[in-house]
């Protein structure tokens, strides 16, 4: 009998191990088909807002079942008013920003910036909300960007054909690293300032919430712009629309909260750390992009001293960071 629970327990776990797994891939897989988008040369805004549209019923039948199970929080002005905020922000600007830098540099590249947003994480909770950060941890944010600097090096000739505006005096490549981060900054300000928020309301209504305030945001910008004829676009891009909606954002949120549930936030997050791995195979044999030594190289350096950053040990008023695993579901929800 104490044979069959211990195997119990271990096929539990590895179940769970298995959804946290796909579920970075799945997240990962994302800037593949946003690429592929971009060969039919569909405008940011315009990819931006398709997706809305498409997972946007998912979250309105979140907050239908709420209002169902009297599970609805009430929502003051200020909450309300934080959330539709950090929604923009995350959801929009970071979207935005993201989805931008795409268009300059690589892929893998992109992911990888976009794997930093724990560092900055640290470092707007130590600059505004006097959050600590020790010495190991401070180590672990210099090592992770040399290592974004390594890649940085190693891709200072990948060109994706599309040049940098003139107006900013950079090569694309650097263009597209600087909206990179511009987005996982813009990410992690929605980390920081979100607890709260989502204590009182709860992560779905939250989500739902920033989500549907997003859309509207978007949808405001298509109007003042008048181009709503933008929406008519060739079918393969549609699909990669409703792929990057459901397959790569609403599919892996569902996985990694089971996963989360079953092995802890700290496991799947450590777990999705393959993400870039994933990211790097599949650019490298879907969109046919640099795959070297030293992006390998540079690859582990970053994840390395994330996960040891994580580890990293608590004190009462230092930041965690090891929570952003159940955050940046949340956001790649946008």
């Amino acid at each position: 009998m104490l044979y069959k629970g211990k195997g119990a327990i271990l096929g539990y776990q590895e179940n769970g191990y298995l959804l946290a797994l796909a579920a970075a891939a799945l997240f990962s897989i994302k800037a593949i088909f946003i690429k592929l988008a971009y060969r039919y040369q569909v405008e940011v805004d315009t990819f931006i807002l398709l997706r809305m549209l498409l997972a946007l019923p998912f979250y309105l039948l979140i907050l239908g079942q709420l209002k169902n199970k009297n599970e609805w929080r009430p929502v003051s002005a200020r909450n309300g008013l934080l959330a539709a905020a950090l929604g923009i922000c995350a959801y929009y600007v970071a979207s935005f920003l993201d989805l931008q830098g795409l268009r300059f540099i690589s892929a893998n590249f992109e992911r990888l910036i976009i794997y930093l947003y724990p560092t900055l994480v640290l470092l707007l909770g130590w600059m505004f909300l006097g959050r600590r950060v020790s010495l190991r941890q401070l180590l672990c944010i210099l090592c992770a960007y040399a290592g974004i600097l390594l890649i940085f090096w190693q891709d200072q000739h990948f060109d994706t054909g599309v040049p940098a505006p003139g107006w900013v005096g950079l090569s694309p490549t650097s263009w597209g690293a600087l909206l990179t981060l511009g987005s996982a900054l813009a990410f992690s300000i929605y980390v920081v300032f979100s607890e709260d928020v989502i204590k009182a309301l709860g992560s779905r209504q939250f989500t739902a919430l920033a989500m549907i305030a997003a859309s509207a945001a978007i949808a405001v910008h298509f109007l003042l712009k008048g181009e709503w004829s933008r929406l008519q676009q060739p079918w393969p891009v549609y699909g990669y629309a409703l792929t990057v909606a459901f397959v790569c954002t609403v599919i892996p949120s569902l996985l990694m909260s089971a996963a989360i549930q079953k092995v802890g936030s700290a496991t799947t997050g450590a777990i999705g750390t393959t993400g870039p791995i994933v990211t790097l195979i599949a650019a490298a044999w879907v969109l046919g992009e640099p795959f070297g030594s030293m992006h390998l190289i540079g690859m582990a350096i970053i994840i390395g001293s994330l996960l040891l950053m994580k580890k990293a040990p608590a004190r009462p008023s230092a930041a965690t960071p090891t929570s952003a695993p159940q955050a940046k579901s949340q956001a790649d929800s946008g």
